[in-house]
């Protein structure tokens, strides 16, 4: 009698096969979404600096113009409060502190998602009713 021998699973030249074939696709695409996600934090960023500005320059028109005329430029630092919305934690004109009415409680300095912007806060410039430098525009090529 003769037995049937049934092919039952793979073999280990299959499984190597298909093995290095995953390898290849991921070592293809892995980094194309680190591209893409580093794409997207700067965009991020971006988006956050520029709604500084917005912020700085109202904040200026406001309540600062008179400021504004004795001293020149007020640089705004930007922070976020605990559900992560964007506001001026502090305000200076020519390197003194001024008063600040709406400062929020509880408030951190606001951190750079793209690893460019690791260390630099948050800063707007505001000089003669223009924005005169915004740190992160600055670093991210914008406006």
């Amino acid at each position: 009698m003769k037995r049937i021998k049934s092919k039952k699973g793979f073999t280990l030249a299959e499984l190597l096969i298909v093995m290095s074939i995953i390898a290849i696709l991921t070592a293809i695409s892995v980094p194309t979404f680190s591209l893409q996600l580093e794409g997207a934090r700067k965009i991020a960023d971006m988006s956050n600096a520029q709604a500084a500005s917005a912020l700085a320059y109202s904040e200026y028109m406001l309540f600062h113009t008179n400021e504004a005329e004795k001293g020149g430029a007020i640089t705004y630092t930007f922070g976020t409060d605990d559900n992560l919305n964007l506001f001026i934690m502090s305000h200076s004109s020519g390197g003194a502190e001024l008063d600040d009415d709406n400062n929020v409680s509880g408030g951190t300095e606001i951190k750079a998602r793209s690893s460019k912007l690791a260390d630099v806060k948050l800063e707007v410039t505001v000089e003669d009713g223009k924005i005169s430098e915004n740190t992160w525009l600055g670093m991210l090529g914008g406006h």
